[in-house]
């Protein structure tokens, strides 16, 4: 079954400049489930890229058959992230392909809650490794310049935003709600670690 799903994962990974790192990920998955799951994703993200490459009626099979493995719907439990995410709203939640294309400024990912084992949580990334994170008159700033947060609550923009000066290391995030004044974040945990990343708000 291994030797099967990695010769289709190469198939369809062979040529990106992500497929051989691709491929050394599944090399590290343990049990067929880890590398079904695995080999969903990176299908999954080679599909997007270049659907004509498949056929069109092939694509929508792939997507539809690696989406089921890849994804997980995520009903938002708290107001953390308002008004971007409503408080009971549901959203699809890529659990696999953004370890391929990795975390971006801006994006909004799921992660454990510290100080809840066996929760999750969903915040906006601030910063990444290299980036110096600080907050001054109320606004955040990312290497010196004021981040523009078009995104934040109204209450946020009234009351601002308070932290500590923090420089991130390689291997973490910065992550902060885009409903300030509620949210538990990197302000009250510190830095999160990216491989405590679980997954990343697809829609």
């Amino acid at each position: 079954m291994r030797r099967m799903l990695y010769r289709l994962l190469k198939l369809a990974v062979t040529g990106k400049p992500w497929g051989e790192a691709v491929l050394a990920e599944f090399d590290q998955t343990t049990g067929t489930w880890a590398a079904l799951r695995w080999t969903a994703g990176g299908l999954w993200v080679a599909v997007r890229e270049r659907p004509v490459a498949y056929g069109g009626a092939l694509a929508a099979v792939l997507l539809a058959v690696t989406t089921s493995f890849s994804f997980s719907v995520w009903f938002v439990p708290s107001n953390a992230m308002t008004p971007t995410l409503a408080v009971t709203s549901r959203h699809l939640v890529d659990r696999i392909g953004y370890r391929v294309t990795g975390i971006d400024h801006g994006d909004i990912v799921a992660l454990p809650i510290p100080d809840a084992p066996g929760h999750e949580t969903l915040l906006r990334v601030i910063g990444l490794p290299g980036d110096r994170i600080e907050c001054r008159d109320g606004r955040v700033l990312r290497g010196g310049t004021a981040l523009d947060e078009p995104y934040l609550s109204f209450e946020s923009q009234v009351v601002g935003t308070e932290c500590a000066p923090v420089t991130v290391p390689d291997g973490a995030v910065y992550v902060l709600g885009d409903s300030r004044p509620v949210a538990q974040d990197s302000r009250h945990w510190g830095l999160i670690s990216a491989d405590d990343v679980t997954g990343r708000l697809v829609m």
